[in-house]
This record gives C-alpha cells, structure tokens and sequence, in this order.
C-alpha cells in the first residue's frame, strides 16, 4: 500500500532569491507532484468506492499554500503588473495541472472529507486565477478553474452572490481570451472555452439584471456563434417554464427571433 506522508510546496529555504539570479518556482512544486502522483496511482485501479484516507485532505491543504506563495511574492514586487521571475507561468500550470488532478477524487470523496476541503480547493484554483489575472499570467490548464467557478455559480443563493460570480466569470473570458479563443477542439463539447463562456451566459441570465444578460449574450454571440441557436433554444425552452423572471426570458426570446432563420 502506498502512503502519502504530509508535504510541503517548499523547503525551509526562501522561497524567492533575493539575489540576482533567477528565482525558481517550478521545483517547489515538485513533492507535490510527486505526492499526487503517488496517491493518485495507489487509487486509480481500486474500486469505485472513494477513498476516506486522510492522505486527500492533506493534498487540498497543501495545493493550497500556493496561495501562501502568491502573498509573498505580491509583498515583495507589487500586487499587480508582471513579476521579474522566469518561470511563473510554468509553476502557475503546475499548481492548475495538481488541481486537474485532484478535482474528480475530491468531489467522489466529498461524503469523506470536510466541506471545507472541497471548497478549500475551488477557492484556491479560483484565487490562484485572479492571482493571474493581476499579474498578467497566462493559465494553460484551464479546465479546474472553469470547473470552480460553475460550481460556484450553482452554489450561488442570491442574486447578490451570482452578481459577484458573473463579474469573477467576466474577467477570466477576457483573460482567457487569447490563449482559448482559438478553439481548437471544437469536436470536444467540454473544452473550457465553450463553457465558460455558456456559463458565463446561464449566469447572467439568473442575475435577472438586464445589462448582465445582453453583455454575456453579445460575449457568446462573439465568443460561439457557432452555438447560439442551440443555446438561445435551450434557455427559452427552460424560460417558458411557470415561475420564469419576465424580463430575462423577453431577452431570451429576442435573441432567439434574431438568429432564427425566417422562412
């Protein structure tokens, strides 16, 4: 049986040189890494039970000290603008890949673990996202945090609280423009690329405010328009439902009548 023992991102050692050589990130990962992968491996071929070990909520725990990390590095070059360090982007993908990783275990094994661990690991992959966002970072590994922030939508109670989900969405399809928008995968209905930007629209549409609903629907228009019948579709089917807001479903509805071919 394959143990995993408590780890740490990093040593005793500063975590950033303040010499004049290039700091390295990346390598702080590596237990980690090590870690999950040994974990992961220990787990993959057993039976479709979720694992109860502590050995998961130690992984959370510590996937989370890369937000330790960010504080650091913001006290010591700024809370925003680019950092002077070589390989953040690679250590930021790191941290994304771990939580890819981590994610399908933790929400089988959420009966096993405490609520505050499954949500210790969204807020971490969303707070590592805006770390990103201020400093100018580029995410390759999106999937985990279009992940949270779905999961965080659905959780959302009030309309206050889907409001500040909606605007969080809004600044990661702009900054995730450059590196998704080119979507290649079309093929693949979960690329995060497509839904992040149905989400986006699905969460607006729950604001009820109407400013919210025609930005997200002129994002997706510009973002998918390949999409737009289906979704538009979609959503009016599930407007016209007894209870639906009157005014998001008039949105829908005219969306729906502009794209829809006459005959």
């Amino acid at each position: 049986m394959t143990s995993t023992q408590p780890i740490r991102f990093f040593s005793n050692s500063p975590v950033v040189s303040t010499t004049t050589e290039s700091p390295t990130l990346t390598a702080g990962f590596a237990p980690l890494a090590s870690s999950l992968l040994a974990w992961e491996t220990a787990h993959l071929n057993r039976s479709s039970h979720p694992p109860t070990g502590g050995s998961l909520h130690e992984l959370v725990d510590a996937f989370s000290e890369f937000l330790q990390l960010a504080d650091t590095l913001d006290q010591q070059h700024g809370p925003d603008g680019r950092l002077p360090l070589d390989d953040v982007p690679e250590a930021v993908d790191e941290a994304m890949r771990c939580a890819a990783a981590l994610t399908p275990f933790v929400e089988r094994a959420s009966a096993a673990i405490s609520a505050d661990a499954v949500e210790g690991l969204h807020t971490s992959t969303i707070g590592i996202g805006l770390w990103c966002m201020r400093h100018e970072v580029e995410i390759l590994t999106t999937e985990p945090l279009v992940n949270a922030l779905a999961i965080r939508s659905n959780a959302a109670s009030t309309r206050q609280d889907t409001a500040a989900i909606f605007a969080l969405m809004q600044g990661f399809v702009s900054h995730l423009t450059p590196t998704l928008s080119i979507d290649l995968e079309r093929s693949n209905p979960q690329r995060p690329w497509r839904l992040l930007n149905l989400n986006f629209a699905i969460t607006a549409i729950r604001t009820g405010d109407e400013a919210m609903i025609r930005y997200a629907f002129d994002t997706l228009n510009a973002n998918l328009p390949d999409e737009r019948h289906s979704f538009y579709e979609e959503a009016y089917a599930a407007a016209s439902q007894p209870g639906f807001p009157t005014e998001p479903r008039q949105l829908i509805e005219a969306q729906l009548a502009t794209i829809t071919p006459r005959h």
